[in-house]
């Protein structure tokens, strides 16, 4: 009896340190990821801007555009640039006539320096 007792409790001695034992593991764990969480930089879904050495393609940073010289644009008389956007290495140009009719967008590409189309917009005569 005395044996059957003593088994028992060393039985119930064990299963308390695995449990204990388990448990700091656990704790052990999720503060490795912690810290790998915040000394690991995401992988991005799309490519980072920059240059891919493995394709030879060059692409411009997000905060820069390497320095692309003059471009010229020809504006006939009394047409006005009002407005613009950059994207990537190209740039969007509105350009519109004195009296707002005839606008246009001139896609000018920053590192061949010439223009690559116009979208002429045109009034519609109904």
């Amino acid at each position: 009896m005395r044996v059957v007792k003593a088994l028992v409790l060393f039985m119930g001695v064990l299963i308390v340190i695995g449990i204990g034992l388990v448990a700091y593991g656990l704790s052990l764990d999720k503060n490795a990821k912690d810290e790998n969480v915040s000394n690991v930089m995401p992988v991005p879904v799309v490519p980072i801007a920059g240059e891919n050495a493995a394709e030879g393609i060059q692409t411009l940073s997000v905060t820069s555009i390497p320095a692309f010289g003059d471009i010229k644009i020809k504006i006939e008389p009394g047409e006005l640039l009002v407005g613009y956007s950059v994207q990537g290495t190209q740039a969007i140009l509105q350009i519109e006539d004195p009296n707002g009719m005839g606008a246009r967008l001139v896609v000018v590409s920053l590192t061949d320096k010439k223009v690559i189309g116009r979208i002429l917009l045109e009034p519609d005569a109904q």
